[in-house]
């Protein structure tokens, strides 16, 4: 203390000094904590990782077990298939001397398509389309077709033309299995549309030759078919509207048809019952 009573000044310099260590060691303290927390979630980290390892190995060793048991059974399988061959080989060895085992079926599907052309079979066009004139006795006469044959309609007009012709019989029309236009033709001599009926075939694999029948009025349309695939009746045109009864119960097309429902196919009824056009 001076004389007068007042303590002596401390340096401010040593007062920092003597603070200072203080302060470090809350520092150091600090650190300490934060690394062991740090160490102790390292830890956790470690131990949830061998956890999942664990819980993978096991799945890995369930799956492989799953294929193993797949694997027998598989093999198991191919030797029962092996066993099985053999007794075929034998069976066919027992059949060689049986000649039936080579007759293939020639039986067309129950069903036989019938093919008809617009205009001239069906009705007649006059020079406006829109005035076509159904033939007699049509409404009745689809009705007996769809009900007993696979029925399209394939015209060498325009579409709009066959379309006159489909208004004017509306709940028949979603019958036929589909209808072809001038589109669907051939041409031949660059000014007549013919009916190739490959084209149906190739389209619909599961008619053929055996089970179609084209009904065009016009030889000159069919001519890329096959003979007995077809039949001309005569046509439909202004001159023949009354007195024609071919498609009513009695006619020579209805008749027709109602015989060859009866017929193992087509070709051979077509070649042993001609059609006689009117």
């Amino acid at each position: 203390m001076d004389p007068i009573g007042h303590e002596d000044d401390q340096p401010i310099g040593d007062a920092m000094m003597e603070e200072a260590p203080v302060g470090e060691d809350v520092t150091i303290k600090t650190m300490m904590e934060y690394m062991v927390n740090f160490r102790e979630h390292i830890d956790s980290l470690v131990n949830g990782m061998r956890a999942d390892i664990s819980s993978l190995h096991d799945e890995v060793s369930m799956l492989h077990d799953e294929l193993h048991v797949d694997n027998q059974e598989v093999n198991e399988d191919e030797e029962d298939d092996e066993d099985d061959d053999d007794d075929d080989d034998e069976d066919e060895d027992d059949d060689d001397d049986d000649l039936n085992k080579y007759i293939v079926s020639a039986t067309p599907p129950a069903r036989k398509i019938v093919i008809f052309y617009v205009n001239g079979v069906l009705a007649y066009f006059p020079r406006q389309p829109k005035d076509v004139v159904l033939r007699t006795g049509l409404y009745e006469f689809m009705h007996f077709c769809v009900d007993n044959f696979v029925v399209v309609i394939w015209s060498s007009k325009m579409r709009h033309n066959i379309d006159y012709v489909l208004e004017k019989l509306p709940l028949l029309s979603d019958h036929f299995l589909f209808t072809w236009d001038q589109a669907n033709c051939k041409t031949y001599d660059n000014v007549t549309y013919c009916k190739d009926l490959n084209d149906v075939w190739n389209a619909f694999p599961y008619f053929n030759d055996l089970n179609t029948l084209l009904v065009d009025d016009s030889a000159e349309n069919i001519i890329y078919n096959q003979k007995y695939n077809y039949i001309c009746p005569h046509s439909f045109d202004a001159d023949s509207h009354s007195g024609d009864n071919t498609l009513e119960k009695g006619g020579n097309i209805r008749e027709y048809l109602e015989n060859l429902l009866k017929a193992p196919n087509v070709p051979d009824f077509v070649r042993n019952n001609p059609f006689l056009s009117d």
